[in-house]
């Protein structure tokens, strides 16, 4: 699939994977610093039961992969992140992951969720179709994060060249400004029907 749709990481600074072994390595063996195993972040399988009779089947309807980053159990924060596979893609597919991964992460404990204080959304500030869900799904926009992180191998990037002028190095790494988004918990109550309702009607 990554090789496929080198499109999917436009604007994700994905490791260079070629092999399962490579995968192993950059998100469990901690090969890659950017991407290696961390207690705060977590990796979900997306699968389209709708298509399978109710079965996942990695062969026919893996739909795509999201994650939970950077989470931080005594702040009650984590951050969403979700690449859907091109033939999911504009379906019911994306509209019910998040929804159903902000029903927990923010839900409270005696509803069966995390209790979660605050959700994030962070994307490249020209990614405008990873905006676009973020609004839809009921995120709140807070602002440009300029110069947020290094780049290395996203294909939309800042250019460097004054930097390299300005540090004195050769080699710096391209950048990203990075549009946040949040859901907060005093907020849920009220963004929580509408999710729900999103969700029953993109079944």
């Amino acid at each position: 699939m990554i090789k496929a749709n080198p499109n999917l990481f436009t604007y994700v600074p994905f490791p260079v994977i070629d092999t399962e072994a490579d995968f192993m390595r950059a998100f469990y063996d901690n090969a890659d610093k950017s991407f290696g195993n961390s207690p705060g972040d977590c990796l979900y399988a997306i699968f389209d039961k709708v298509t399978a009779g109710g079965k996942e089947n990695r062969h026919s309807n893996s739909a795509g992969i999201l994650s939970l980053n950077t989470t931080n159990p005594v702040n009650a924060v984590t951050e969403i992140g979700v690449i859907i596979f091109p033939s999911f893609q504009r379906t019911h597919v994306a509209t019910n992951a998040i929804g159903l991964m902000l029903l927990w992460t923010l839900n409270p404990p005696s509803a069966g969720g995390l209790g979660l204080r605050r959700v994030e959304w962070r994307t490249h500030a020209e990614n405008a179709a990873s905006r676009r869900a973020a609004v839809r799904m009921g995120f709140e926009f807070e602002g440009i994060a300029r110069w947020e992180r290094v780049f290395p191998r996203g294909k939309v990037a800042l250019p460097v060249a004054a930097l390299e002028k300005r540090n004195g190095t050769n080699g710096e790494h391209p950048g990203r400004h990075t549009a946040n988004f949040s859901i907060v918990w005093d907020e849920w109550d009220d963004k929580r029907p509408k999710v729900i309702a999103s969700i029953e009607r993109k079944r």
